[in-house]
């Protein structure tokens, strides 16, 4: 397996991209699950696709958020900083976990973020947290690998959203079909055989394909 980059910079970049999902959750509209689907496809997400890359990991937490929200101005700094928001204690630092648990992963496997985002949402980085918040970052990349990466059988919708390279954020609001369904429905919490068809309808024309593609058989 190869390394997206040097391994000297783990460290950091871990660091500085944990930072950077504790100040999205905490400033930013939509939190870190929005910040989540902003930055796997951002240019700055780029700059850690291996194997020579030089992640973007010089700089500070706040300045990769402004860096992804195409935001440098202090203005933008000065209106994210006075719209902080408080969080349950149970979620103070969750966000930094699934930065610093992303970056890791990033690196053990060599893929880009936009190709893991295929397969592991924000959401799925709540839901180890609660299980595996105490656990180090090379720990939950295994698990992601083995639960997610490796032995999950995509659903045909994930499988249709990956290849038009959209997040499921993205295909959410082109389809006008709500983020959290999507998301249960590529998890098989709900099944897409049984929803109601103006959403499969939906789905299928924001990916180009017929409806009966989508379904489960």
């Amino acid at each position: 397996m190869s390394h997206s980059y040097d391994e000297s910079l783990l460290s950091q970049a871990v660091n500085t991209l944990g930072k950077a999902f504790d100040f999205a959750d905490k400033h930013l509209p939509g939190g870190m699950e929005h910040f989540f689907d902003l930055f796997v496809v951002s240019p700055t997400a780029r700059t850690f696709d291996g194997p020579d890359a030089q992640p973007a990991v010089g700089i500070s937490g706040i300045e990769l958020v402004l860096s992804v929200c195409d935001s440098g101005q202090n203005s933008g700094l000065d209106t994210m900083l006075m719209s902080g928001r408080r969080l349950p204690r149970d979620q103070r630092d969750r966000a930094r976990w699934c930065g610093e648990v992303l970056a890791y992963h990033q690196w053990e496997t060599g893929r880009t973020f936009r190709s893991i985002s295929t397969y592991l949402s924000a959401a799925d980085l709540i839901a180890l947290h609660a299980d595996y918040r105490v656990a180090s970052p090379r720990v939950v990349s295994a698990v992601i690998e083995k639960s997610f990466a490796r032995t999950s059988s995509p659903t045909r919708l994930k499988t249709l959203r990956a290849a038009a390279g959209l997040t499921q954020a993205a295909l959410a609001s082109s389809s006008g079909v709500s983020l959290r369904s999507i998301q249960q429905y590529e998890q098989r919490k709900k099944d897409i055989n049984h929803a109601q068809a103006i959403s499969v309808y939906r789905l299928a024309q924001t990916l180009s394909c017929r409806m009966e593609d989508m379904l489960e058989l």
